[in-house]
C-alpha cells in the first residue's frame, strides 16, 4: 500500500469513527494554521525533521479537504498533475521564445509572469 493511499485510509476510517470535521471552512481554517506553523518554522530555522513535519500535517489537512469535499484523492492528483504538465509545456515555450532553454537564475517575478502568461494560454486552448 503507497502511503498516500495510507493516509486516505487512515483519514477515513477517523471519519468513519466520528472524528470528522463539522465542515469546509474549519478544514481551511486548519490549513491556514499548517501554513502558518511551516512558515514559522522555516523562519525559526528549526530542524529539517520539524519543518517536515509540519509539511506533513499541511498535506494530510489537504488531503482531508478533499476527501471531506467528496473527491476522490488519486483523481485530484491525476487531474493536478495534468494540468501542471500543460502549463509546464506551455512556459517552457514561453521561455524559449525569450531564447531561454532554463529558467535557472531568472527572478520569481519574471518566472511567475511567465506562469500566467501560460495560463493565460491554457485557457484560450481549452476554448478552441
Amino acid at each position: 500500500m503507497s502511503m498516500l493511499r495510507k493516509l486516505i485510509e487512515l483519514e477515513k476510517d477517523a471519519r468513519a469513527f466520528g472524528f470528522d470535521w463539522p465542515d469546509q471552512y474549519a478544514i481551511l481554517k486548519q490549513i491556514i494554521d499548517e501554513c502558518q506553523e511551516v512558515r514559522s518554522d522555516i523562519e525559526a530555522k528549526c530542524s529539517d525533521k520539524k519543518i517536515q513535519e509540519e509539511i506533513g500535517d499541511l498535506i494530510h489537512a489537504v488531503i482531508s479537504l478533499c476527501i471531506f469535499s467528496g473527491y476522490d484523492v488519486e483523481q485530484t492528483i491525476d487531474k493536478v498533475n495534468a494540468k501542471f504538465s500543460k502549463r509546464m509545456t506551455l512556459l517552457k515555450e514561453l521561455a524559449k521564445k525569450h531564447g531561454l532553454s532554463t529558467l535557472k537564475g531568472k527572478s520569481v517575478p519574471f518566472m511567475l509572469e511567465l506562469w500566467s502568461q501560460a495560463k493565460i494560454l491554457e485557457k484560450q486552448n481549452d476554448m478552441d
